[in-house]
């Protein structure tokens, strides 16, 4: 019930407006046929803009009724009412449909192709179709030339709509209202000035037809533009409108320069109007884009600011050549200086030498990938002297032609995560009882070493070690005494063995030494001095002394077999030696 209610005032105002202008425009009417002047047909095509479609219905009406009250009374009479009626009527619905159809409803200055659209729309097809309605009513029924009356009707429409609407649109959407009451004092004051700049120069232009000067007024016209944007336009050119307007009709200003009657020169004053809005409101819905893109790169960089001056992380800006161009303040707290000191500094000073090559590497990467981001991971020394790790995420920064000026990197201290990541693999590789390697070390290993013997390297050789009666150490003294005896075998192991021997317990009581490179008669030389060694020591575990012997079985690395078949052949050797009595050697056959 309420929407119907405003509908009709909707429809009811517009019919009021509507039937006033279009009076006022046939009564200054007198050279007889069409105007060409239609303030009406722009002032219904701007509602339609603004309000919902679902007012359209009640405003197309409105505007259908004051059209044929004003016809009826001032114009052709109550017999061409309703065909004139339809053909402005019509030629506004068509302008509005068609602002849908070719997406130019809103921001229709936002661009070059939505001008066009623009133009196309309200000032070439909509003022055609009605042209061609209205001349031809005119032309049957009153005997008026059909090409003069369609030129009338078309140019005036034309200019009228291309003039006039997007002013029109402005003040009933009620932009205009709203950026006075969000404007500060300063800001009114200084619109007051430039519109009474305008007004003035217009009227000096306008009042006089001693000098051809219509160029001037562009010159208040567009500093008002630009101070004020789209609403300093629109009321700039609300008040050339008026003022020129009226001078025009008066047989003043530039126009009068213009030969023929005063409709030519009412097209004409149109014709400049229709070229002011086509120029400065483009400029101002630029300038309004720009405005907002600096407000908003305003609050990025606030942001950015915000979280950069607070975070624990590190943000670092360089330049091509590496060098600092912005450091955050976090640096101080890691590195010990602050980032006025570093900045200009090559940021490749403060990583350790060994992990150099591999940032200088992601930094040119960065720069010729300029869409991917780069990660690396590295080490640097921090305030107390200590080496940390570091993780950089370093992307391109470009200018506004796409050209690579920098980067820009998140850096963040991953040295727990490092120490996490090294106690992991070293679980991962590492017997827990021994602290030797564990069975998936050592198979790898052996597998790398039958590849170089594949190649014809000296691989090495293979030792498996089993501790001799470990089950009844486990029985009589339990099973605390056994885990004793496996640690002590690793202890002596690691000490007796070379740095480059692979020392691994390969399951319960058994171990392997890989010896890589090394001849069978060397290895047997080490594998003799191990088994004397724990044979000569002895455990105390409580009050009880546990003695220590091995046996073992040692086999060539070659190139004829693979991994399983030098440790069974090493096997086979053990076996050997436990069958002799153990406590003793053996090496394969």
């Amino acid at each position: 019930m309420t929407t119907a209610i405003t509908q009709q005032r909707i429809g009811m105002v517009t019919a009021l407006v509507y039937f006033l202008l279009s009076s006022a425009v046939i009564l200054s009417n007198d050279q007889g046929g069409l105007s060409s002047v239609a303030p009406a047909t722009p002032f219904v095509l701007s509602l339609l803009i603004a309000r919902p479609r679902r007012d359209w219905r009640a405003m197309l009406i409105g505007a259908a009724i004051g059209s044929m009250a004003a016809t009826s009374l001032f114009g052709f009479g109550v017999t061409a009412a309703v065909p004139m009626a339809i053909a402005k009527v019509g030629e506004v619905g068509v302008a509005a449909w068609l602002f849908r159809k070719l997406r130019v409803r809103r921001g229709y200055f936002g661009s070059l192709d939505r001008i066009g659209r623009f133009v196309a729309a309200v000032g070439v097809i909509a003022p055609a179709l009605g042209a061609t309605a209205a001349a031809s009513v005119v032309a049957f029924g009153y005997g008026l030339p059909f090409e003069r009356q369609w030129r009338i009707w078309f140019v005036g429409h034309s200019l009228s709509m291309i003039t006039m609407t997007p002013v029109l649109s402005l003040l009933l959407s009620g932009a205009i209202g709203r950026a006075w009451r969000d404007a500060g004092r300063q800001l009114r004051i200084e619109a007051a000035v430039l519109l009474t700049a305008t007004a003035a120069v217009t009227a000096t232009i306008f009042l006089q037809s001693d000098r051809p000067l219509l160029f001037l007024p562009a010159l208040p016209v567009m500093l008002t533009t630009f101070r004020l944007g789209l609403p300093g336009a629109a009321a700039s050119a609300i008040l050339v409108a008026l003022i020129g307007g009226y001078a025009t009709s008066q047989g003043l200003g530039p126009t009068s320069f213009i030969a023929g009657d005063l409709q030519s020169r009412m097209e004409f004053f149109q014709f400049y109007m229709a070229c002011t809005v086509l120029t400065t409101f483009p400029v101002a819905a630029d300038l309004s884009r720009r405005q907002a893109l600096y407000r908003r790169l305003r609050e990025s960089e606030a942001r950015y600011r915000l979280l950069a001056d607070h975070s624990t992380d590190i943000v670092l800006g360089t330049d091509i050549g590496g060098r600092i161009t912005y450091l955050s303040p976090s640096i101080e707290q890691i590195v010990g200086r602050s980032p006025a000191q570093l900045h200009g500094n090559r940021a490749l000073e403060m990583v350790h030498p060994v992990d150099r090559d591999m940032v200088l590497v992601a930094h040119r990467d960065a720069l010729t990938d300029v869409g991917g981001t780069q990660i690396v991971e590295y080490r640097a020394r921090v305030a107390d002297g200590a080496l940390r790790w570091f993780e950089s995420h370093t992307r391109a920064v470009l200018d506004d032609h796409g050209a690579v000026t920098g980067t820009v990197s998140m850096i963040r201290d991953v040295s727990h995560r490092k120490t996490l990541e090294a106690e992991l693999s070293r679980a991962a590789s590492t017997d827990p009882l021994t602290g030797l390697a564990n069975r998936r070390v050592f198979d790898a290993a052996l597998a790398q070493r039958v590849d170089v013997a594949a190649q014809g390297g000296i691989a090495g050789c293979v030792a498996v070690f089993d501790l001799d009666h470990f089950k009844a150490v486990n029985d009589r003294y339990g099973h605390d005494a056994g885990d004793h005896v496996l640690q002590a075998f690793a202890r002596i192991a690691r000490g007796v063995m070379r740095d480059g021997d692979v020392v691994a317990r390969l399951g319960g009581e058994e171990f392997g030494i890989l010896f890589p490179g090394t001849r069978i008669e060397q290895a047997h030389a080490l594998c003799e001095r191990l088994r004397t060694t724990l044979a000569t020591t002895r455990l105390r575990h409580g009050s009880s002394v546990v003695g220590l012997t091995v046996s073992a079985g040692i086999a060539p690395v070659d190139g004829a077999g693979s991994a399983a078949a030098v440790l069974r052949a090493a096997d086979m050797a053990l076996y050997g030696a436990k069958a002799d009595g153990r406590d003793r050697l053996r090496l394969a056959a």
